[in-house]
């Protein structure tokens, strides 16, 4: 009987360690273009008004930025996107939060909807520039500076 009871012990502690240690999942992927059917695509940029290389997510929220590089050509061409982006394009028809940290957390830019470059791009991210680890979609946050 102990060793049951014991079995069952290692069995619920192992499964509450798999369920309690899964991080959200990304339902976003990386390239270098956007449908026009997609509702949720956005650009980072390398450099400042928009230049140097880019990578263009496609789909929702995006948990966290690691181990995805700058894709186009131009500098920054193979660099990390978490934390090196100076500039997005938000070309979706939500407004767009680029966080600090991970897990959409700390301090944030919000992007408004639609990729008209007089008006939902940030030409220079503020709160975030070089200091972006994760966005999400229809998003309200206090913390954020509003473009």
């Amino acid at each position: 009987m102990r060793r049951k009871i014991a079995s069952l012990g290692l069995t619920a502690a192992a499964t509450a360690g798999l369920v309690l240690g899964m991080a959200p999942q990304s339902q976003a992927s990386a390239g270098l273009t956007c449908s026009n059917s997609n509702a949720y695509c956005m650009v980072f940029y390398y450099n400042s008004g928009l230049s140097g290389s880019r990578t263009v997510f496609v789909g929702f929220d995006h948990y966290s930025l690691n181990n995805y590089t700058f894709l186009g050509s131009g500098a920054g061409k193979g660099q990390a996107v978490k934390n090196n982006a100076a500039s997005v394009l938000n070309m979706s028809a939500y407004s767009l939060n680029i966080y600090y940290n991970s897990n959409l957390a700390g301090a944030c830019d919000a992007i408004p909807a639609w990729g008209d470059t007089n008006t939902t791009s940030d030409d220079r991210l503020v709160n975030t520039y070089n200091n972006n680890a994760s966005f999400g979609y229809g998003r309200y946050d206090g913390n954020c500076y509003k473009f």
